[in-house]
């Protein structure tokens, strides 16, 4: 082949007098790199970690700052004696280590955060290839092992109050100090309680240990929801021995540091969901799923003569307000919304199609509900998501992308 012949061969071909444009290689472009969205989600959860450091106090920086360097570190090290490719970055690393830290509480000891990063980095994320190949999500990994071997540092914080745990007072947010705190026998109000000069917090029983006497003890605590019912040495009602609802929605309430402020979680979650990191369903999934359930499974309460009354449906049978009123609380006292919109949502070990999603929401919501109702699990809707994670590879082989001109689930309909 001669050089003229290459020449025309390398020109664009006239065709009427326009020339047809060269095409380029079909390269895949994505308007974010992955480490993009990782610091996005980063940033946003320090959100309800800034709530948690100002109810909490210097000691919730303490906890995320040793379980930030605890997670970058652990993979560092593992990185360089494995090579994986996968644990090369640290933005990975660094939302571990902060998602971790909205699950402690604030009053934990400085080998709690560590032991549950080296769990979270080695157990939940290492040993499966790293990033992109994870069962379970690794910040509840951490969490759930540091749970079972430490359950009273983490449950009951001061030995002679149980399911009792401190919260700053008003006076003393950021600067106070979380562990020098004392009980307060008649907590009803945040901020119509100060603890004194000795103290910097108050010991309060949690909301969850208190709405609790209706589930999962043997004997019934409580004879109704609002008001006690008609009948001669009525025990109390649960709705009377609550703080106002505002408190919860605030985050002055026990509890983890990024796990209380709902106000905090639902605005960060909603960025995400605006940001596309979080389709909408899968929170949204999760959390009506839980308050359906909520509004239906049973609850035990005091009747004459002392007889137990199991109660169906207590969004109903207690009267309308004072049900709608539970289900709120119940929702608001439990760690719900954190995991829904920050624990669920993890890319690798949900599942991939929207309608994954959504069963994969409504199976959170509902094995936490029963988790947190009938077995008073310490971290029930963590436990969910774990539980819902090993389930993810069923999930995608039963709902995945449906090829055209086959029906979905047609191997159900084959063996019908």
């Amino acid at each position: 082949m001669n050089t003229e012949t290459q020449k025309n061969e390398a020109e664009p071909k006239n065709i009427g007098n326009e020339k047809l444009p060269q095409l380029e290689m079909p390269f895949v472009r994505a308007p974010e790199r992955v480490r993009t969205i990782f610091l996005v989600i980063l940033f946003v959860a320090c959100g309800p970690l800034a709530a948690g450091i100002v109810i909490f106090g210097w000691r919730a920086l303490v906890v995320a700052i040793i379980s930030v360097i605890s997670c970058t570190t652990i993979e560092k090290l593992y990185y360089r004696i494995t090579r994986t490719p996968a644990l090369l970055g640290r933005s990975h690393a660094w939302l571990t280590g902060v998602l971790l830290a909205l699950t402690l509480p604030a009053y934990v000891p400085w080998y709690i955060p560590l032991i549950a990063s080296a769990f979270a980095i080695i157990v939940g994320k290492a040993i499966f290839g790293g990033v992109g190949h994870f069962l379970w999500q690794p910040a509840l990994l951490g969490r759930l092992v540091v749970t079972v071997i430490f359950p009273a540092t983490l449950t009951t914080p001061f030995a002679n109050f149980n399911n009792a745990a401190p919260v700053l007072a008003q006076n003393k947010i950021i600067l106070g100090d979380i562990k020098a705190a004392k009980h307060v026998e008649d907590y009803r109000q945040w901020h119509r309680i100060h603890p004194g000069s000795v103290a910097d917090a108050f010991i309060v029983t949690r909301p969850k240990a208190i709405l609790a006497g209706l589930t999962s003890s043997e004997e019934p605590v409580y004879s109704g929801l609002n008001m006690p019912a008609d009948i001669p040495r009525a025990k109390s009602a649960v709705l009377k021995k609550l703080p106002p609802i505002n408190d919860l929605i605030y985050g002055v309430r026990p509890g983890s540091i990024g796990e209380t402020c709902a106000i905090m979680i639902i605005v960060a979650g909603l960025y995400l969901v605006y940001r596309n990191y979080v389709k909408w369903q899968l929170p949204m999934a999760f959390v009506v799923s839980t308050w359906i359930m909520l509004a239906i499974v049973p609850i035990k309460l005091a009747g004459p003569n002392n007889t137990i009354e199991v109660t169906w449906f207590p969004l109903w049978s207690q009267g309308l307000a004072a049900g709608f009123t539970y289900v709120n609380y119940q929702l608001l006292s439990s760690e719900l919304l954190l995991a829904a919109f920050f624990m669920a949502p993890e890319m690798t070990s949900r599942p991939v199609t929207t309608g994954g999603q959504v069963l994969f929401g409504i199976g959170c919501g509902v094995a936490g509900t029963l988790f947190q109702l009938y077995l008073a699990l310490p971290i029930a809707f963590y436990m969910a998501v774990l539980v819902m994670n090993t389930f993810t590879p069923a999930i995608e082989s039963m709902w995945h992308p449906r090829v055209l001109g086959k029906r979905r689930f047609e191997w159900v309909f084959k063996h019908t």
